[in-house]
């Protein structure tokens, strides 16, 4: 047996053995039998996503299978939430993602912001940033991480940037990993932990959220956060030289070899108008409920139908993160057990004895700082939200304030994610090119996370409560 198995099995063991002693010893809670059975069943499925000594979508099958088996939740409502709505936001981004990808156009469109801020090496940060960020509102925060990478090494090799030990080299390469994470959030289908929040808010509030409702509270958030980033980024590794020459003709000749859109681009660039008006569709006219979730639907067929679709199923099958769904699914399972089960009502009277006295903004301020910090231990945004979203909404209800808002502070909060290699996709991708150490993401992700958590806690006091 290897190491890692045998580490993953021991980890399995103690966790187990763990959770069976937390439903035995007695607690001081006032808490039914089935409120303990789920607090283990939570612990269980905080460690194996925290650990990974199992995949993370078993460990989601694996949640619901124990609600199950100890009568918390039937395994055809526990399945049932594999089947969200939400899932078709994630789907249709998937499918989206890849017809950008196969034409090129994402490239296309990242390169073109790049070429329009000149050869000054922070100007040049701040166009791969914002590219950066552009691209993870509409497809993955990874494939936005690995289209961009390769455009700003490229530009790195045309001036005189040392190969290692590059303060310029540092910048872009964590720079493009913060703004992938910041820009995912934009949008409900920038990243699942968007769309797991918009899921808790309608199952346990009876809210939907549009679109252009989440925009509208995300984009303010997301604009003032890129120009922080890269502040801050320039501050602790200023680069080597002022200006990287060649860089911008490098990136022109890259559009020129691009050539000008093909019939087929133009053609993708329609359809991604068309997905984004269907989206925000139920934001300008009174359409039936679930709008959102139908227009959802109609993106992935007109992408994919014969004679007017741009990818073959074949193709965008390949592409789709399956394991997301399962993911997701059990996720809202945990949520709904930990609700039913008065656990959530539990954890939110706790912090309202210690949060009573406070202002709402000093509420939000500590709810976005807890949950954006806590991405170090969970190492995933979507266990990150699916702990603090349905707490977020507990509180609410407890403190009187916009239960709404607050989950989507928690939601938006998860997305912080700078502080290690290991915490998101796009920090591991950023920080296998070997420009970084770890220490230097911490050093910028202490800053950058304490920041990008105050910028949400004012917007959100400002202009959502």
């Amino acid at each position: 047996m290897k190491a890692e198995q045998r580490r993953n099995l021991v980890i399995a063991a103690v966790t187990l053995l763990t959770a069976y002693l937390i439903t035995r010893v007695p607690l001081p809670l006032d808490l039914a039998e089935e409120g303990v059975t789920m607090m283990a069943i939570t612990v269980v499925g905080a460690v194996f996503w925290i650990t990974e000594c199992i995949p993370i979508s078993m460990t989601a099958l694996l949640i619901i299978l124990l609600q199950a088996v100890f009568g918390i939740q039937h395994i055809s409502d526990g399945l049932r939430h594999i089947a969200t709505p939400v899932n078709s936001i994630i789907f249709a981004g998937f499918i989206m993602a890849t017809a950008l990808s196969k034409y090129k156009l994402d490239r296309r469109i990242g390169l073109q912001i790049v070429a329009a801020m000149g050869e000054q090496t922070d100007r040049l940060l701040l166009g791969i940033m914002a590219g950066t960020a552009f691209l993870s509102m509409w497809i993955s925060n990874s494939a936005a991480t690995v289209i961009m990478l390769p455009i700003a090494i490229g530009i790195m090799n045309m001036g005189d940037v040392p190969a290692r030990n590059s303060n310029l080299r540092r910048a872009m390469t964590i720079g493009i990993a913060c703004a992938a994470n910041i820009g995912g959030m934009g949008t409900p289908a920038g990243t699942p932990a968007s769309s797991i929040t918009i899921a808790f808010i309608s199952d346990m509030i009876g809210t939907e959220v549009r679109f252009m409702d989440w925009m509208i509270r995300a984009l303010p958030a997301v604009v003032i956060i890129i120009p922080i980033a890269w502040k801050i980024l320039l501050h602790l590794y200023p680069a080597e030289v002022d200006v990287i020459r060649g860089g911008g003709a490098a990136v022109r000749r890259e559009l020129q070899r691009l050539g000008t859109m093909t019939k087929e681009q133009k053609h993708v660039l329609l359809l991604f108008c068309v997905a984004v008006l269907l989206w925000i569709g139920d934001s300008l006219l009174p359409l039936m409920p679930g709008w959102l979730y139908i227009a959802s639907v109609l993106i992935v067929l007109i992408f994919i139908a014969p004679g007017i679709g741009v990818v073959k199923w074949e193709e965008a099958s390949v592409e789709v993160g399956w394991d997301i769904f399962i993911l997701v699914g059990g996720g809202l399972s945990l949520g709904r057990g930990l609700s039913d089960t008065g656990v959530i009502a539990l954890i939110a009277d706790g912090f309202s004895v210690f949060m009573g006295d406070m202002s709402g903004f000093l509420v939000v301020t500590i709810l976005a700082m807890l949950t954006a910090y806590s991405i170090t231990f969970f190492s995933s945004l979507t266990a990150t939200s699916t702990t603090y979203v349905p707490v977020a909404i507990g509180l609410a209800y407890q403190l009187g304030l916009d239960p709404v808002a607050l989950a989507i502070v928690a939601g938006m909060s998860s997305c912080l994610a700078f502080l290690l290699p290991a915490n998101t996709p796009p920090n591991a991708i950023a920080y296998a090119t070997g420009y970084f150490k770890s220490s230097d993401m911490l050093k910028n992700g202490l800053l950058l996370t304490f920041f990008s958590a105050l910028v949400l806690s004012i917007t959100a006091s400002v202009l959502w409560f």
